[in-house]
């Protein structure tokens, strides 16, 4: 696997982290809401051993800057488009894993010809009649790891548990690495400027998506406590000659759970 490498990129709203590894036509991935990137998927990784793969860290995540600069989707699809420019990607394969998969879907709808191929993992950013999106607000990291990953077994997972076992009792030992789970508290405030209300979806975004023109692949964790697959009928319906995939063994983080599979699968559709 190639190594994947950390920057600092300056931009409109300030300095950005990105992770970018490899050579070759440049795959982007748009990270979800649980701040996975502070330590980067290493489906990532596997990506970058024949393409070059590039992860922006959006502002209020990690240690990007100017969340304060954000104040809905419009905003993020133009931060996103000054981040594709300094970076001098023209039309990449654009993946996203759900609030990222949410950008990815926003920015093709707008600037269709930024993308080349699209991969949506998970996506929320739709209202679903009778399918709503499960809260991911004021609840456990024990609640959300349940819904999250399939595996509880799964070391993030595992953390989550241990955080919600600790209750202030200065004297109980847990082991609990927080440069890994803080991130997903931290990210939840700039999520919030994103999806609190309306909760987690565009309302015009559906009625959009005809507009988006790459092939596009629709990915769904069977396991997913927190999306209904109603979803990914609903942006596979609604893009034009979409194709959705039901990934076995995979909840809402697919791409910590299976990663050499989400690598093999983007690979793949990325011809």
């Amino acid at each position: 696997m190639a190594s994947i490498a950390e920057e600092y990129l300056e931009t409109e709203v300030g300095k950005v982290q990105v992770f970018r590894g490899g050579r070759g036509d440049p795959i982007v991935y748009l990270h979800s809401a649980a701040g996975e990137m502070a330590a980067p998927p290493l489906a990532l990784e596997d990506l970058a051993s024949d393409h070059a793969v590039v992860a922006p860290v959006f502002p209020g995540f990690g240690e990007s800057e100017g969340i304060e600069q954000i104040d809905d989707m419009e905003d993020a699809v133009f931060h996103m488009l000054d981040v594709f420019d300094r970076l001098g990607l023209e039309a990449p394969v654009v993946t996203g894993l759900s609030l990222g998969g949410w950008m990815a879907a926003e920015l093709a709808t707008r600037y269709p010809e930024r993308v080349s191929r699209l991969v949506l993992m998970n996506a929320v950013g739709l209202y679903v009649e009778g399918a709503p999106i499960k809260e991911i607000f004021g609840r456990t990291p024990a609640e959300l790891a349940e819904d999250m990953f399939a595996d509880q077994s799964h070391p993030m997972a595992q953390m989550m548990h241990a955080l919600s076992e600790f209750t202030g009792d200065v004297g109980q030992q847990i082991e609990v690495p927080l440069e890994l789970v803080l991130p997903i508290w931290k990210s939840m405030s700039a999520t919030a400027r994103l999806g609190w209300d309306p909760y987690l979806h565009n309302p015009k975004l559906r009625k959009r998506l005809h507009r988006i023109t790459s092939p596009t692949l629709i990915v769904h964790g069977v396991k997913d406590g927190i999306l209904p697959r109603a979803h990914a009928e609903a942006y596979a319906t609604e893009v034009p000659d979409a194709r959705l995939v039901d990934m076995d063994g995979a909840a809402h983080l697919l791409v910590l759970e299976k990663p050499v599979e989400v690598a093999q699968l983007v690979r793949e559709f990325a011809g």
